[in-house]
């Protein structure tokens, strides 16, 4: 059963040009909950990026033994940049939260409630390509750390018996 959870969970996120178009039909209550769903996951992901860097810091000796420095450095590089996307992914939700009083006041302003209706669809579109990338980019961290801490645990096992025999 959790593969067919786990197939259609990858079917959609492989889905290269997704087509939002129900964007146009959500009621003003149904974007507001949306724009509340994506500051909650992008400030979810602010803490975990915290994680990851204090993770790659605090795992940095068994990465240098394993020789994944490089590697490392690379996906400091990638974090650093996903920080500053989800600052400024915050901040044009927020904005655009704020901004749903076009479709509130009761005033009909066709123009801009169209405006309105295709930056939700753009923002849609930009959070769910970043969250893809940085789902990408956990893996990657957690593949590095988990090769470097095991390639130190069967590092220790030869040294102990190298240290173990008599001259």
């Amino acid at each position: 059963m959790n593969n067919v959870w786990d197939n259609l969970n990858k079917n959609i996120m492989d889905t290269p040009n997704q087509n939002f178009r129900y964007v146009e039909w959500k009621s003003s209550d149904e974007m507001h909950y949306s724009c509340l769903q994506w500051i909650s996951e992008l400030n979810f992901i602010k803490d975990e990026q915290v994680f990851f860097q204090d993770m790659l810091k605090e795992y940095t000796v068994p990465i240098l033994e394993s020789h994944l420095l490089e590697e490392a450095k690379s996906l400091i590089f990638k974090l650093t940049d996903s920080e500053k996307q989800v600052e400024d992914l915050l901040k044009e939700t927020t904005k655009h939260r704020n901004g749903l009083q076009i479709l509130l006041d009761g005033i009909d302003q066709p123009d801009q409630e169209k405006q309105y209706r295709e930056e939700h669809k753009l923002l849609l579109k930009e959070v769910n390509n970043f969250t893809k990338k940085y789902q990408t980019l956990k893996k990657e961290i957690f593949k590095t750390v988990s090769t470097a801490l095991k390639q130190q645990k069967q590092k220790k096992p030869i040294e102990l018996s190298l240290n173990n025999q008599k001259p």
